[in-house]
């Protein structure tokens, strides 16, 4: 008897650190006992039937945003473009082959997603009196990309479907939940932005010309033309047009961290067979108008926030995205940009995984929790053999239809 219980100790202490090139499982007792603390907190009771209410409109919803980029590729020869022009990689969650995933915040993101899916499985499991026989997290050549929680299988499947949908329906509800709390606060964090400057930014300089003889640069921003506010691009024409002969032009300008270093410049347009001209292009900034519009939006159009901020015709749209963020000032100063981004991450990263986990394809969570609830719905007058059946023509047509939307632009021209 010692000699048995000496080696399930030292089995279990190999099983705490497994290798498998290149991923490397840690196992922690120390989750496990964790996930028996928290089931004994009394919400968690309620909670998880609601997560059970909450799992079809995930999967609706899943369903919904499927049949409509399906039926929007189908329809619009623009959508499709712009499908290929994004690539078959994009609707791939992974951070280093979605172009628009970037690695930082995609790996924090997918992390985060992984421990709090499968460990909301582990402690309504624990709930509900079901068995986890391990836990821990997945490295891959020593970077965490996931958790892990194996509950006693048989245990699950000989349990009613009371149980076992609410264990299932745990881990999307969590990551809609932390996707929800996350969106939330990134909207806060939006409403306390205000824009740092406004006018004219100059994308482009001539070389020899008077704008550049006179020390303008690019990334410059043009505020004020002959002390009128150039917040468009007629303001400046205006000004040239209407220039006296010898007139002098006087150009306020700001650059620097912060816009805070003034520069006051005075040149005379030259004469092209095009018209005055300084040599420059600029670009209206209308950093409040997009502001407001994007707050605006924010609360109308809910389908902006699946636009992630990396996306080209979002730079120019979204007042955190790498092209307009310095733009714009926060009381919590630049780290704003920072702390916006990983919100949206965590907001996009966390929705996706649930509302996928959701749909009704096995083995996801979705068509697991399916297959049981139509076991409970039939109470025997189904067979076992017509039950799956069911699930895997479900799942079938729903693969189908994630098949189709990726691969839709490419085969139809």
């Amino acid at each position: 008897m010692v000699l048995t219980l000496e080696k399930e100790l030292l089995d279990e202490k190999q099983r705490a650190f497994e290798f498998k090139f290149p991923f490397l499982i840690l196992r922690s007792r120390k989750v496990t006992e964790l996930f028996t603390w928290a089931a004994r907190r009394k919400f968690l009771g309620p909670l998880g039937w609601v997560m059970v209410a909450l799992l079809p409109i995930f999967s609706a919803i899943g369903i919904f945003l499927i049949l409509n980029a399906v039926s929007s590729i189908l329809i619009s020869p623009e959508v499709r473009e712009a499908g290929r022009q994004m690539g078959a990689q994009a609707y791939l969650l992974i951070p280093g082959i979605n172009p628009y995933l970037p690695i930082a915040y995609g790996w924090i993101g997918i992390v985060v997603a992984i421990v709090v899916h499968e460990f909301s499985h582990g402690i309504l499991a624990s709930r509900l009196g079901f068995r986890v026989k391990s836990s821990g997290i997945l490295l891959l050549l020593g970077i965490p990309i996931g958790a892990f929680v194996e509950i006693d299988e048989l245990q699950l499947k000989e349990a009613s479907p009371k149980k076992s949908v609410r264990v299932l329906a745990a881990g999307p509800g969590a990551n809609v939940s932390v996707a929800l709390a996350c969106l939330l606060a990134l909207l806060v964090l939006v409403s306390g932005l205000s824009p740092s400057i406004d006018g004219l930014y100059v994308s482009k300089v001539e070389e020899g010309m008077p704008a550049q003889r006179a020390g303008i640069s690019e990334g410059d921003v043009i505020i004020s033309v002959n002390e009128e506010q150039a917040f468009t691009t007629d303001v400046l024409r205006q000004a040239m047009e209407s220039l006296p002969p010898d007139g002098m032009l006087v150009l306020e300008l700001r650059r620097g961290e912060g816009w805070k270093d003034s520069l006051t410049v005075k040149l005379a347009p030259v004469e092209t067979p095009e018209g005055p001209r300084i040599g420059v292009s600029v670009a209206e900034l209308r950093t409040t108008d997009l502001l407001e519009a994007y707050r605006r939006l924010a609360y109308s159009s809910p389908l902006l926030h699946f636009i992630p901020p990396t996306l080209g015709s979002a730079q120019g749209f979204v007042p955190f995205s790498d092209t307009l963020h310095i733009f714009y000032q926060h009381p919590m100063g630049p780290s704003y940009y920072y702390v916006a981004n990983f919100l949206f991450w965590l907001w996009f990263v966390n929705l996706n995984v649930g509302i996928f986990n959701a749909l009704p394809i096995y083995p996801l969570d979705g068509g697991q929790a399916l297959m049981n609830s139509l076991r409970a719905l039939a109470k025997g007058r189904l067979t076992e053999h017509v039950i799956k059946g069911i699930t895997g023509a479900i799942s079938a047509a729903l693969a189908m239809l994630v098949i189709s939307m990726i691969l839709l632009p490419f085969l139809i021209r």
